[in-house]
């Protein structure tokens, strides 16, 4: 069974147990109700309404339609204390959480029981978004072409009034079609419209272009219910992570393209990022960078030969002289061969190893940051800074390269480099390697958020770039139960 399987089916396995302990409340059992404090049915239906929409139990849903059904009258005896055992799932549960992320005393249900601001905010917006589920239909919308600015369409009404809906348009446009359109053609995709689609396109990590394309659409076509629900899971994934954590660290989430060192809550340094390919996805994980190395050499990966240097070397018999690689036996004797032989060698077998220089050509940039993990992968720089003009980041082998390595290396000759003299004598030659240890490790999690608020209260949306989120559905994508 693979690792992923494995952990997948743990986790379906931990989501199946809690889902029964939260039925196990013995019916005959009656709660005092002169015992309890008073219960407020709206704030167990935004507790409710949370975990329902995550999909952690059956439990869940079925409260909260009676919580909805409860909401405009006055309960009898039996369905008070069918709501007080209502609230003793909802505080089992969080407690639940709290043994997951293995906190010494109680975290992630102290967020939630005290209402904290972001959970505020994450409640408002679910709440929002199932108001607009009730009041509107959402039918699948088809192109078959890309909608430039300019261009005429029957779409272009329909898509204006999701705009509306969702609060991209502030007011409803007025379209009328273009002098000379015959009617079956729809409306004019105007300026207004147009930028009320790269407002949308920002805020789900699209190229803000106006161009309503392939990705674009599909976010169109996403309910203020699925957008609810792929809220509420990224939620609570996050609550698990942030329970307890340093003061000081590195955060990836692999579909924003993005990394942030905080420190003492704060964001000290935020870089886009490029990690792996959907064949060759980031994994995720946790660690602690334990060292820096400055002009690193690049052992290549004997998978990385194959795939993506033999086809360069036989289109090219001088692509290694020219990308300044050393060519080693496995005897370790260094092999030398003309551009012919070498394009013959790629075509057949090639019992080489390759090491690349440091340099401007290293792919690795110049800076790497160590930390032990299975997969070897690590965050480094790059040859091809040009990459992070792009909007989907998912490029590499699996490695994480930081836009910002420089910001992020000085960060740590100032904090952490124990020998800062020998960091500034080498600091101008770029092809001496040399590795730096550290005074303290800091600690780095890779994460997987598709949905997230930000600073501006904003529901930021991400591609699904490793399909995660439909694979671990059943189990409020199973990740709930993973610390990362």
């Amino acid at each position: 069974m693979s690792q992923r399987l494995w952990w997948l089916t743990a986790l379906l396995m931990a989501f199946t147990l809690v889902s029964i302990e939260l039925q196990a409340v013995e019916p005959t059992e009656r709660p005092n109700l002169s015992s309890e404090p008073d219960i407020s049915i709206e704030e167990l239906l935004a507790h409710t309404l949370l975990l329902d929409l995550a999909d952690v139990s059956p439990v869940f849903s079925t409260n909260y339609l009676k919580l909805r059904q409860w909401q405009q009258r006055r309960l009898n005896p039996d369905e008070q204390a069918e709501l007080i055992k209502m609230r003793q799932q909802l505080v089992r549960y969080w407690h639940y959480l709290d043994q997951q992320a293995e906190c010494v005393e109680p975290c992630i249900s102290k967020i939630f029981t005290q209402q904290s601001s972001y959970y505020h905010a994450v409640s408002l917006t679910l709440y929002q978004l199932m108001q607009l589920e009730d009041l509107t239909s959402w039918e699948l919308l088809t192109l078959e072409e890309k909608l430039s600015p300019g261009q005429q369409s029957p779409l272009i009404s329909p898509i204006a009034r999701r705009l509306l809906i969702l609060g991209f348009l502030p007011n409803e446009l007025r379209m009328e079609p273009s002098v000379g359109v015959e009617a079956n053609n729809g409306m004019l995709y105007g300026d207004e419209l147009v930028t009320a689609i790269k407002l949308f396109q920002q805020q789900h990590g699209l190229l803000a272009d106006g161009v309503i394309g392939k990705q674009t659409l599909f976010w169109l076509n996403q309910s203020p219910r699925a957008r609810a629900k792929l809220l509420a899971r990224n939620v609570l994934r996050q609550s698990i992570f942030t329970a307890q954590l340093p003061a000081r660290y590195l955060l990836v989430n692999i579909p924003a393209f993005e990394l942030k060192l905080i420190e003492d809550g704060q964001v000290a340094l935020r870089s886009k990022v490029i990690v792996g390919k959907a064949s060759r996805p980031t994994p995720l994980l946790a660690s602690q960078i334990s060292s820096v190395v400055m002009n690193p050499e690049w052992r290549v990966p004997r998978t990385i030969i194959k795939r993506d240097i033999l086809p360069h070397i036989r289109q090219d018999g001088h692509y290694l002289t020219e990308r300044e690689f050393d060519v080693y036996a496995y005897d370790g004797q260094q092999a030398e061969h003309s551009a012919d032989e070498w394009q013959a060698l790629a075509s057949s077998h090639f019992p080489y190893q390759l090491v690349q220089r440091p340099g401007p050509k290293n792919a690795l940039g110049r800076y790497k940051f160590h930390f032990d993990n299975s997969f070897s992968v690590y965050l480094h720089g790059t040859s091809e800074p040009s990459l992070f003009k792009r909007t989907n980041r998912a490029l590499s082998s699996g490695c994480i390269r930081v836009e910002k390595v420089e910001e992020l290396a000085l960060w740590f000759k100032t904090h952490l480099v124990k020998d800062q003299r020998l960091w500034d004598k080498l600091h101008t030659d770029t092809t001496q390697s040399q590795w730096f240890a550290l005074s303290d490790k800091l600690p780095v999690f890779v994460v997987y958020w598709t949905v997230w608020l930000d600073d501006a209260g904003q529901v930021q949306y991400r591609n699904d770039i490793y399909q995660q989120e439909s694979e671990l559905s059943h189990a409020v994508s199973a990740t709930i139960f993973n610390t990362l």
